[in-house]
This record gives structure tokens, sequence and C-alpha cells, in this order.
């Protein structure tokens, strides 16, 4: 009876467990996902971005990279979610050392005029422009000597190259593509499933 009981036990347990594997899979893919609290919290554009959007669009327009408006608000909720005056963590672009910039229009338009700079030395490759932003201008060298592609391959060799290098634990974010443009999709659908809603 105790087997018997205990076979019970562990097919329940595996199901339960298929079940919520299921669950997440779809619930990640799912164009109306930002239901699942708990799978999408801080996962789309946070009020205290959202805020500043009309200087977004100021400093993208006047850089001439205005369609990027949305991502580089993608790129301030990876940056800071909006809890530092520094908003797109834009100090250190300026040769400062980290959250010098205490005024969010600033540090929103020096992030932006960055963003444009490693756009045009990256070709108007959108991940390799968001993966030099994080790492500096210079990973758009590297990747140019290692190929001309980037691919996420590449930025964890910068990373642990430059962490040697300069003898620290950890260099810059190699996963900051996927983070950003996590929170960039993430509200893309977000307003999708809203105007459809409508």
């Amino acid at each position: 009876m105790k087997k018997v009981f205990a076979l019970l036990l562990s097919s329940l347990a595996i199901i339960g467990g298929s079940y919520l594997i299921l669950f997440i899979i779809s619930s990640l893919y799912s164009p109306k996902a930002d239901h699942v609290p708990f799978l999408n919290d801080d996962r789309v554009i946070s009020p205290d971005i959202e805020k500043y959007r009309p200087l977004f669009h100021k400093y993208a327009q006047a850089y001439d990279i205005e369609e990027y408006t949305d991502l580089l608000m993608a790129m301030a909720m990876q940056e800071s979610k909006g809890k530092t005056p520094d908003v797109m963590q834009a100090s250190e672009s300026l040769g400062l050392p980290k959250d010098t910039i205490e005024d969010p229009k600033e540090s929103i338009k020096a992030g932006t005029h960055y963003f444009k700079r490693v756009m045009d030395k990256s070709g108007g490759d959108v991940h390799l422009a968001l993966q030099s932003y994080n790492f500096g201008i210079g990973f758009t060298n590297y990747v140019k000597q290692h190929g001309g592609q980037f691919n996420p391959g590449l930025a964890q060799r910068f990373s642990r190259l430059k962490a040697k290098e300069l003898g620290w634990e950890s260099y810059g974010d190699p996963n900051y593509v996927d983070r950003v443009m996590r929170y960039y999709h993430n509200e893309k659908r977000k307003h999708s499933s809203a105007q459809a809603d409508r």
C-alpha cells in the first residue's frame, strides 16, 4: 500500500510540475503575457520612466533617431528603472564617475547622444549598438576585428577579456541586449494587447 501511495504522489508531482512548466512557457509567449504578474513584474516600461517620454522623444528627434524612442526607454529601464536621477546611467559616457549626473533631463540627453554615436559606429546594427552602449564604443571595434557581426558569444568573450585586463571580477553586462529587448518587446506586446481589447 505504501508503494502505491508513493507512486501516486510521485505521479501527481510530475503532472503538476509539467503543467507549471507548460503554463510558464505559454505565458511567456502569449501576446497577453502582462496578465501573469509573477512572470512580468517590471518587464514593461514603468511609470517612473514613462513620465520622461517627452524628453526621450525630444532628444531622439534632435539626434535624428526618433524611431528608437521606445528602445531608449527600454534601455533606461535596464539601466535604472527610473530610480536614480541618472536614468540612462550616462555619466560615464561623458568621462565622469558613475551617477555624477543629477538631472534626469541631462542624463537622457547624454544617453541619447551616446546611443546615436554607437549606432553610427555600428553601422545601424541595433544589437551591436546596444551592447556597445553598455560596454563602451571599443566593443564595436572588437566585433569588427572578430568577424564584424554581433553575437552573444563575442559579448561574453569581450566581458571576460576586459575584466581580466582591468583586474575586475566582471565587466559590463554581456546579456544587456537580451535584457533591454525584453523590456522593449514586452512593452510592444502590452500596447498591442491593449489595442486589441478596445
